[in-house]
């Protein structure tokens, strides 16, 4: 005969799971995928201490974790790509790049910089 603590316990791990699954997933999903790519670039960094190779898995985690959603949203607006299948792509590529975001601010900076040029110019001409 089973201990009933035993059956008890295996029971509440069902409820919890049956019933907070679907508010913690998506929070988890966005976790682990973003731990994952971040994995990518501390094992193409060379670290001194395990205390700095911590940070920068810390650092490309927290950093993709906050900007998953936001760049998610921005896709479901512009291409129609569900924002729940996007997740963790988004949240696994955030953490691939890692510390190699100068090159993706720089571009962006250059974009918007042509884009108003081309509003002072034609505002000039007109």
């Amino acid at each position: 005969m089973a201990e009933p603590t035993t059956t008890g316990g295996i029971s509440l791990t069902v409820l919890f799971v049956a019933f907070l699954g679907p508010w913690a997933g998506p929070y988890a999903l966005i976790a682990f995928a973003s731990l994952a790519g971040a994995l990518w670039p501390l094992s193409a960094q060379t670290t001194e201490t395990r205390v700095a190779g911590a940070k920068l898995l810390l650092r490309c985690t927290l950093t993709a974790i906050l900007l998953t959603v936001f760049l998610a949203q921005m896709m479901e607006r512009f291409w129609s790509i569900p924002v729940n299948e996007s997740l963790a792509p988004v949240a696994l590529l955030i953490g691939a790049l890692g510390n190699g975001w100068r090159p993706v601010f720089d571009a962006i900076g250059a974009a918007l910089g042509a884009v108003v040029g081309k509003k002072i110019e034609s505002g000039r001409n007109e």
